[in-house]
């Protein structure tokens, strides 16, 4: 092998691990962005504080007040919340927050570990539809929950929640139509590996009611008529 050819050997070598930590970048974002796509109005924001509060076992109307002080949406919440967890104070992000940058460029400088958070936020989003299949199933029960917790969805709100583009929040009022009606088709149950499938290719129309609001980002779009 001539020295041009292990020069570009060591070359990929070096660029491997770079690719990888892009993609695990890239899966992070999307997971998350997902997660703030489900919160966009009331009825998806009880799942998605729920299944938060109960993953970071922080209390509701903590991670409510942590919102409106830092201005962040529940997905960079959670990327926060996970930024503490390898060392960060949560002050330091605050302080540099303020001074103009976001969690996701703090991450980048403190070279964060994004494919173990990707795995975080992955187990996130399978417990935000553990959430809302449990609220279609018991939905005074988790009325109730919500008054033993101090929570109230409609007073959840800061502008960062509108920083989630149509399509994803198309997909999420998707996906919460989907959870809905299988539900309403007398299965309480997890959905399985089939079915999963079945929800990640279901395509509804983006105008029905239900679920995250199809006609626009914001905390002010109500719930879904039942």
């Amino acid at each position: 092998m001539n020295s041009s050819a292990r020069g570009i050997l060591f070359l990929l070598f070096l660029l491997i691990p770079l690719f990888a930590s892009a993609d695990d970048q890239q899966k992070v974002h999307k997971l998350l962005n997902k997660v703030t796509a489900m919160a966009t109005d009331p009825s998806g924001k009880r799942a998605v504080s729920l299944a938060m509060s109960q993953y970071l076992s922080v209390a509701r109307p903590e991670l409510a007040q942590r919102r409106q002080d830092m201005n962040l949406n529940y997905g960079d919440l959670f990327f926060a919340y996970q930024l503490m967890k390898a060392g960060t104070k949560i002050d330091d992000i605050a302080a540099k927050m303020k001074a103009g940058k976001t969690v996701w460029q703090i991450a980048e400088e403190q070279h964060a570990d994004w494919k173990q958070i990707a795995s975080e936020a992955k187990k996130l989003s399978g417990k935000v539809d553990a959430c809302l299949t449990a609220h279609f199933v018991n939905k005074k029960g988790d009325a109730d929950r919500e008054r033993a917790d101090n929570y109230d969805p409609l007073r959840d709100t800061v502008k960062a929640d509108a920083d989630v583009s149509q399509q994803e929040i198309e997909d999420a009022q998707q996906r919460y139509i989907f959870l809905r009606d299988h539900i309403t088709a007398g299965s309480g149950s997890a959905l399985d590996t089939s079915t999963e499938k079945s929800a990640q290719m279901v395509r509804t129309d983006p105008v029905r009611t239900g679920g995250p609001a199809a006609t626009g980002a914001g905390p002010n779009t109500g719930p879904p008529k039942k």
